[in-house]
């Protein structure tokens, strides 16, 4: 099995690679950050042979973890993949067992209704609008939540007034305030804020790229060209688009 060929493969580099034998769970949870976010990014291009990459990667760093894991005596990975075969047959009785959960909506309620705590398992270091919405949703799935969308539209207007009229010391947790009614907006229109914001920030980049192409064609100083000016040429490619 290939699988066995990779765990040997780490295991080979832990003990013959000075950078490999060096390495941490602590030096190594940002490469778990980047990896994974090297792999949504295939994903959202759609890009099936960077999507297979990107999967291999993170396969084979989850393999590494566990091999440091091994080394300090805190676990084994038969322990580690033990424990995530009866976590989530646990989570699948409908599968496993004969719990009758017949659609999809009813298979989330339940895993929601098993936990204690319904915030729990929310990591601090999800990114802040995708930690919006999980906590917006967990929250409407015991009823907190509004029937319609004008209850969150009305509450971001609300939410920019309160920010109009704010002090400067509280500006920071009134504009919190804002974003956070903006993502729970977005829930209610169907729109996924982390993905709408990354949208915006590469139309944002395209359209500025396409006026500094424009300024340096006409032969203008970029770091003198002003504002009315600039925003004169980002108008006229609006325009076009």
């Amino acid at each position: 099995m290939k699988l066995d060929e990779l765990i040997d493969l780490v295991k080979t580099l832990r003990e013959k690679c000075p950078w490999d034998r060096a390495q941490t769970i602590d030096t190594l949870k940002n490469k778990v950050i980047e990896e994974s976010y090297e792999l949504v990014d295939a994903i959202s291009e759609n890009r099936t042979e960077a999507i297979v990459e990107e999967i291999g990667d993170v396969l084979f760093l989850s393999l590494f973890l566990a091999r440091i894991l091994e080394e300090e005596g805190r676990t084994k990975l038969d322990v580690l993949i033990n424990s995530a075969l009866e976590k989530y047959r646990k989570k699948h009785p409908h599968v496993f067992e004969s719990k009758d959960l017949k659609d999809a909506h009813e298979v989330l309620e339940f895993w929601h209704k098993s936990k204690g705590d319904i915030f729990a398992g929310i990591p601090e270091i999800l990114p802040a609008l995708l930690a919006a919405k999980v906590i917006q949703e967990r929250a409407a799935r015991v009823g907190f939540d509004w029937d319609t969308r004008s209850g969150p539209l009305e509450k971001v207007r609300e939410e920019v007034g309160e920010l109009e009229k704010s002090e400067e010391a509280a500006r920071g947790e009134e504009l919190g305030d804002l974003l956070f009614a903006c993502v729970n907006l977005a829930r209610h229109m169907g729109v996924d804020p982390e993905e709408a914001l990354r949208s915006a920030n590469r139309k944002f980049v395209r359209r500025f790229r396409k006026v500094l192409e424009v300024l340096k064609k006409q032969g203008k100083d970029l770091d003198k060209a002003g504002l009315v000016e600039m925003d004169a040429i980002w108008d006229g490619l609006k325009k076009e688009e």
